[in-house]
């Protein structure tokens, strides 16, 4: 597996979502941050990214984007039966990580445009949000993250 370089994923990123402004922190990592409206309303986005060191050591969960809300401040909904704020590691942070696939089926990899897959599956993830902030059920589907994976993206 060849992974995309992170001038790669800056230059796809500036082509298809110009209002992310990116920053590229080091050789191999980046951040973008700026404004996405799925619905009703805007969000204020970071998406930051490293490219892992080889394909022999790339773990799907710890090595993923990681996506974060900065504003409006996500509500919870204490007592739902999905959890307080569903599609989230670190659900009960001021920032949590958005869940935006599955890690244990390959659905992502670092040869994949973050253009083409994070920033889609963020404006998906928003979507179901919006509307489960006024239902309480996430119509997103998707399985949720264990405690378990919790505790593996907190290891990075």
């Amino acid at each position: 597996m060849t992974f995309l370089s992170i001038e790669d994923q800056l230059s796809g990123m500036r082509a298809r979502w110009p209002q992310l402004r990116g920053r590229k922190l080091d050789p191999r990592s980046a951040v973008w941050r700026g404004l996405l409206r799925p619905s009703f309303q805007d969000f204020l986005v970071r998406v930051a990214y490293q490219v892992p060191l080889t394909p022999e050591t790339f773990d799907p969960l710890r090595d993923q984007p990681v996506v974060t809300v900065i504003r409006p401040r996500l509500l919870r909904r204490e007592g739902n039966e999905e959890g307080p704020l569903p599609h989230v590691y670190g659900a009960l942070r001021p920032r949590p990580e958005l869940c935006l696939f599955d890690p244990e089926t390959d659905e992502w990899t670092p040869a994949m445009p973050l253009a083409e897959t994070t920033v889609p599956w963020t404006v998906d993830w928003l979507t179901f949000y919006e509307f489960w902030t006024v239902t309480g059920i996430w119509s997103g589907g998707g399985r949720h993250p264990t405690g378990d994976e919790d505790t593996r993206r907190a290891m990075r």
